[in-house]
C-alpha cells in the first residue's frame, strides 16, 4: 500500500509510521503543522527518521549532528519563521531595487520606506554592485555571504 493511501498509522511501531505520517501531509502546510503540533511523539525523533523526512518529504528540516533526538515541532516551526524572514528581506530588497532604478538616493528611498539609511544603504549598495541585472535572489545571497564576512 502507498504511504499517502494510509489513514490509519497505529499499526506501525517504529519510526517508518513517523515517515508515513509526515509523507501524508508533506504537500499541505497547514495539514503538517497539526499534525506535528498536537502529536507529542513528533517532539522527539531519532536523527536518522529526520533525515529520512527531509529526504522523501522534501522538507529542510534542521539537524543539529550533535543531537541523536530532534524536536520536530520546534525545527518545523522554526524553518517556517525563517521563510517568513526570508520573504519580507526578499520584498524589501525589491521596492529598494525598483526604487533604485528610478534613480533615488539612500536618502530618499530610506525616508520613502521610512526606514534608516543604516538599514538601506547595504541593501542598496548590493543592489547596485548588480547592475543592470538587479536579480533580488542573488541580492540576497551576497547580503547573507557579507553578513558572514563581517
Amino acid at each position: 500500500m502507498a504511504p499517502k493511501k494510509i489513514t490509519d498509522f497505529t499499526g506501525f511501531r517504529t519510526s517508518i509510521r513517523l515517515l508515513f505520517e509526515v509523507l501524508q501531509n508533506a504537500y499541505d502546510k497547514d495539514k503538517m503543522q497539526e499534525v506535528l503540533q498536537n502529536d507529542e511523539k513528533f517532539s522527539k525523533v531519532d536523527r536518522e527518521t529526520v533525515e529520512a523526512i527531509n529526504l522523501f518529504a522534501g522538507t529542510d528540516i534542521d539537524i543539529d549532528e550533535k543531537e541523536e533526538v530532534i524536536d520536530m515541532c520546534k525545527a518545523w516551526e522554526e524553518q517556517k519563521n525563517e521563510g517568513r524572514e526570508l520573504g519580507e528581506r526578499q520584498k524589501i530588497i525589491s521596492l529598494i531595487v525598483k526604487k533604485l532604478q528610478k534613480n533615488k538616493s539612500v536618502a530618499e528611498i530610506a525616508d520613502d520606506l521610512e526606514e534608516k539609511e543604516e538599514v538601506i544603504a547595504p541593501i542598496y549598495e548590493a543592489a547596485l554592485s548588480m547592475k543592470p541585472d538587479y536579480d533580488v535572489e542573488k541580492i540576497y545571497e551576497l547580503l547573507e555571504k557579507n553578513k558572514k564576512l563581517a
